[in-house]
Order: C-alpha cells, then sequence, then structure tokens
C-alpha cells in the first residue's frame, strides 16, 4: 500500500512538472506571437504606405514624359473610362430592375397609371 502511495505521488509529481513545463512554454510561444503579430503589423503599415508612394511617384514621373497636350488627352481617356465605369454600374443595376421587372411581369398593366 505505502509503495502504490509513492508511486502515485511520484506520478503526480512528474505530470505536475509536466504541466508546468508546458505551460511555461505556452508562455513563452505567447510571448513571441505577440511580437510576430506587431512586426507583421509594422510591416503591413509601411507597406501601405510604400505601396501609396510607388503610385503617386510613378504617374507623376509617368506624366511628366508626355506633352501638355498628351497629357490632357491622357486626362480625358482617364476620364472617360470613370463615365463609361459609372454607365456599366448603371447598365447592370438596370439589367437587375428588368430582371425584377420579368418576376412581375403578370401584375403590371402597359399604359395604366395607377395611384401611388
Amino acid at each position: 500500500m505505502a509503495d502504490d502511495g509513492i508511486k502515485l505521488k511520484k506520478i503526480l509529481m512528474d505530470m505536475s512538472f509536466s504541466l508546468n513545463h508546458i505551460e511555461d512554454t505556452m508562455a513563452d510561444d505567447r510571448a513571441i506571437l505577440v511580437k510576430l503579430v506587431k512586426q507583421n503589423n509594422t510591416i503591413v503599415d509601411y507597406l501601405k504606405q510604400l505601396e501609396v508612394d510607388i503610385v503617386e511617384d510613378y504617374e507623376a514621373s509617368v506624366m511628366s514624359e508626355y506633352s501638355e497636350e498628351e497629357q490632357k488627352k491622357m486626362k480625358k481617356a482617364k476620364e472617360l473610362k470613370e463615365v463609361l465605369n459609372e454607365f456599366m454600374d448603371k447598365k447592370k443595376d438596370l439589367k437587375e430592375f428588368e430582371d425584377e421587372l420579368k418576376k412581375h411581369k403578370d401584375m403590371l398593366t402597359p399604359g395604366q397609371i395607377g395611384e401611388s
């Protein structure tokens, strides 16, 4: 009986030691993870700033290579592209509206004006 108590005590002490070791390791891992997250956030912030600077500098350097007339044409083309994109968005909205009308076609009567 005494041997069983000693064996059980030794097993419990070994388990306690193992659990303490695991807790220490987890605390170390947690500290490392916190440092890594901070480093990653710093890198992301730096890259965001870098990307904006590169695009602005690139656009400025590219535009300076063209004559004033060519720059005006490029600006006009950019404006036209924006208008085209807006048109395509509205076209998509109109297509959705058309599909909705088709769903409720049986409730509509052409030429009939209803109460609002």
